[in-house]
């Protein structure tokens, strides 16, 4: 009963910030973040009519498109830091670059677990990849907004918001992941009631940081993360060039 009633209060609340995002016309800025939100809505209604209808079917159901909210969860990691860093253009490039190389890791890494693993049990695995996908996900939010801090930059509401939602939801999720196989049962009983309020503790401040759209404030300095990339460029540049040329000399007979 009181599962449902967290069931229900969630489906509510999602409902809610996606009517807001449409009369508030917050799609065209956060679409990746909505795209997520739109998908574990679906989700959520799908599967509590699973659960209550078909309940043979509500585990494999569960596990495929508990995969495909984690997928959509990079992408809207992806967004936040292409939305945080539009006005540093070299900065962003610089990111994309770190993400998209920290996202291919983490997927090689469990596809090649995944292959060699005699034992492929598919709701193991899943938790595995999501735990993994998780923490460089977090490690990522934590990430920006540690920069952002170091050069007094603004995020704004919405982006402030975002971020520390989806980063309690993240921290939340890896906890669970990582305990889970050493506590035991009697963890896993309070996790089913733990893990839902804090989704709607997520939920709650999602509502209050996105009711309408709020965007992000100009620094009140002129922060030296463009200049400091670019000194990091140079000075990156003339280590290559000074190890080439190093290299070319050693060669020489």
């Amino acid at each position: 009963m009181l599962s449902s009633l967290f069931w229900v209060t969630g489906l509510v609340l999602e409902s809610v910030l996606l009517v807001r995002a449409l009369l508030g016309n917050l799609l065209k800025y956060y679409s990746l973040f909505y795209l997520y939100l739109i998908s574990v809505f679906l989700r959520s209604a799908s599967l509590f009519a699973v659960y209550h209808l078909w309940p043979n079917f509500y585990s494999p159901a569960y596990w495929f498109t508990q995969f495909l909210n984690v997928l959509l969860g990079c992408t809207l990691v992806w967004e936040v830091y292409k939305v945080a860093l539009a006005q540093y253009l070299g900065a962003a490039r610089m990111a994309r670059n770190v993400l998209a190389f920290l996202f291919i890791l983490a997927f090689t890494r469990i596809f090649v677990k995944a292959w060699n693993s005699p034992n492929w049990i598919p709701g193991r695995t899943t938790l595995e990849t999501e735990r993994d996908l998780r923490i460089v996900q977090l490690a990522l939010l934590i990430g920006l907004v540690g920069l952002f801090a170091s050069y007094a930059i603004p995020l704004g509401r919405n982006l402030k918001g975002i971020i520390y939602g989806y980063g309690l939801f993240t921290a939340t999720s890896v906890a669970h992941l990582t305990l889970r196989d050493y506590l035991g049962d009697g963890f896993q009983r309070a996790w089913q009631y733990i893990q839902p309020i804090c989704y709607l503790v997520v939920l709650v401040v999602w509502c209050l940081t996105l009711w309408s759209y709020a965007p992000i404030p100009q620094p009140t300095n002129e922060p030296r993360l463009e200049a400091d990339y670019e000194s990091l460029v140079a000075a990156t540049k003339r280590k290559v060039r000074s190890a080439r040329s190093y290299v070319l000399r050693a060669m020489r007979p």
